[in-house]
Parts: structure tokens; sequence; C-alpha cells
């Protein structure tokens, strides 16, 4: 599969991902999954519930081992190293280096409870990018605003709503300067007149050019923001394409109808 536009050298991907499988026990979760995303794309990944996508995002982010395949990001090998002709675990230290390039934002926030919206932010880029402690507070006060929270620096995220929280989560992922973020149905936790304001974030982060793969079911967001669709079902990815084919004219039945289901 080549990228968008023709855009295939190994150079201007975000992410290549080739015939990824990973099991848990007897499961096979994912059955071979192959994704190119383009630096400053925004991919949007369908699909019912079980069909593999939380799995797939975080074996990119190597929150969950690969039993085959290769996941690159920007280039390097996430993980793993060659070795021998064949691929061996990487050390922890270069893991936790790769996983610093990558940002995700999870389905139920995990901010940390006795820090303020500001100490959330400012925490992984003090204690794992040894960024400065005034340097990162100047930042992270600018993130905050980014996402329409100057006004709540201060406040502990049991003061927050919902919607404030994964906002926080956001700014927190950005603070780090990934060069892809990942957003694993980060509206499903979220009450109904909350979810806007979170998409409304991203919607900005796509027309600004990060480089994002969204797991989601908010359809308006993926037909307005996604460059590009990818519907999973049952471990693999069944079809690609632009929202606009995907949403007027999908090819694969099991794409048809999932759709007729949530649209």
């Amino acid at each position: 599969m080549s990228a968008t536009n023709g855009r295939s050298a190994a150079g201007e991907l975000a992410l290549h991902a080739l015939d990824v499988r990973k099991r848990f026990g007897r499961l096979e979760v994912l059955k071979g999954v192959s994704l190119e995303v383009p630096r400053g794309e925004t991919v949007c990944v369908i699909g019912p519930s079980g069909s593999g996508k939380s799995t797939f995002l975080r074996c990119i982010n190597h929150l969950e081992k690969i039993d085959s395949g290769r996941i690159e990001v920007n280039g390097h090998l996430i993980g793993y190293r060659e070795r021998k002709g064949g691929l061996a675990e990487d050390s922890e230290r270069s893991i936790a280096r790769q996983r610093a390039e990558i940002g995700l934002v999870f389905q139920r926030f995990n901010l940390f409870p006795h820090m303020t919206a500001l100490g959330n932010v400012i925490e992984a880029p003090v204690r794992v990018r040894k960024t400065r402690r005034e340097d990162a507070v100047k930042e992270a006060e600018e993130l905050l605003a980014r996402v329409g929270l100057a006004d709540k620096r201060d406040v502990y995220p049991g003061k927050l709503s919902g919607g404030q929280q994964q906002r926080v989560a956001i700014a927190r992922a950005l603070a780090m300067k990934p060069s892809l973020l990942l957003f694993d149905e980060p509206t499903s936790a979220l009450d109904p007149e909350m979810i806007g304001e979170v998409l409304q974030v991203m919607k900005e982060l796509a027309l600004e050019g990060m480089t994002m793969i969204v797991v989601t079911h908010e359809m308006s967001f993926a037909r307005e923001a996604a460059v590009r669709m990818a519907m999973m079902d049952d471990g693999r990815i069944i079809e690609e394409g632009p929202p606009q084919h995907f949403f007027d004219a999908p090819e694969h039945e099991r794409t048809k109808l999932f759709l007729s289901k949530i649209l």
C-alpha cells in the first residue's frame, strides 16, 4: 500500500506498520495489520469493538509487544533492533526515548489526581526530557491556553469536567513535543455536551498539521478532519480511503454494514 499522494518514501512517513500480529494467549487480536501514515496526515481508524483498534495503537507505542511484523516511526524501528537477520527487543532506555516521541491520549484521561492541571502537563517534560522547570511551566501555560484552559492551571482533576480533563490530557501529550499523536476513542467516556469541546481541539491540531491516528466513532469529526480513513474488522484493516469515498461509496460489505449502523 503506497502512501497518500504517492508519498511512499520511508523518510516521509511518520508511521510504517507492516504485517503486525499480536495475540493474547490463544486469541489472535491483530492478524497482519499494515498501515502507512505520512507526516502531517490525520488518519481515523474505525471499526466494531473487539476489532483490534486499541491494541494496534498500544503496539505503536510499544505498550504492547508485537509477536511479528514491524513498526517504524519516523524511520526508526519501535521496541526492537535489528540483530543477526532478525529482531531483538530493545533496551528499556531506548524504548522510553522512542515512546517520548509518540503521544497517546487515552479514553479515560489518566491524569494524576494529586497534581493540578499545570502539574500534570509539566511532569513528563521535567522528569523525562529534563526540561528546566521554569521553561516547562511557561510551555505548559501556553498549551493550557491553546486547549482553552488557561484559567484552570491550578485546578485539580477532581474539580474539572470530563471534557476539561481530556483537554488537559491532550495538553500533557503535546508537552512532550511528539512527532506522532495517538488518540484512543478520546470522547467515549464523555457526556455528549462535552464531546464537542474536545473534538474542536483535535480539529485545530489536524489543521495545524499534527500527525495523528485517531480511533473514533465520531463520524462527523472523521469527515471533517481526516485525510484518510481505515476500517478495521477482526484484526485486519479491510478498507482504506479518503472520507468522501468512505462515506459515499465504501467498497467492502463489512464497511457498508458498520457505517449503516452508526450513521
